[in-house]
């Protein structure tokens, strides 16, 4: 089902730009982290959740809705701010980093551990594709989605990791699952 949440900035400097987001959610579980996220960075960066409907008239001439809408608001424009916007997509990279291991382990030892550390750090099973187990990890710092590929040697078992996101979720998970494994597999 989807559902819309949507969050804007204030303009305090007539100078500054203002961004207006339109985040679809969902799940409540997904709204929950966005509000979490709005908490975090009001105080911080001018960030707040507006209230009200967000209408989008793509028309040049919508003064005959205006009035339309005037009529039946108890305030009449009073209740109506109106901004100009036109869409943008700021270039915020998705982090990636990958591990390596090569261990003289069996294969399903070393992946029922890397499942049990998974399963500590909340992460979902997404399923195999192109040979790649992939699963989606959650935590306070955000999502991360993690792949693994296994390769198997004559009395060895390779393992590649991949993990991305965005922001320091990457790092805190990549790191949690390197140092479980490096001591599980004696310090590779």
């Amino acid at each position: 089902m989807w559902r819309y949440f949507f969050i804007g900035m204030v303009r305090t400097d007539p100078i500054r730009m203002d961004y207006l987001l339109v985040v679809d959610y969902h799940s409540d579980a997904e709204r929950k982290r966005i509000d979490a996220t709005i908490e975090r960075w009001k105080s911080k960066k001018n960030v707040r959740k507006e209230k009200g409907v967000l209408i989008r008239a793509s028309d040049d001439d919508i003064e005959a809705f205006l009035q339309d809408l005037y009529a039946r608001l108890d305030r009449g424009s009073e209740s109506v701010r109106m901004y100009k916007a036109e869409a943008c997509s700021p270039d915020v990279g998705e982090v990636s980093r990958t591990l390596r291991y090569e261990a003289e382990i069996d294969q399903e030892t070393v992946r029922q551990f890397l499942r049990y550390i998974l399963n500590k750090l909340n992460g979902s099973y997404e399923g195999v594709r192109d040979g790649v187990e992939s699963y989606t990890v959650y935590t306070r710092k955000g999502q991360a989605s993690t792949g693994f590929v296994w390769a198997d040697h004559p009395g060895k078992t390779k393992l590649t990791i991949f993990v991305s996101g965005f922001g320091d979720v990457v790092s805190f998970v990549a790191e949690r699952i390197d140092e479980e494994l490096k001591a599980f597999l004696g310090g590779v």
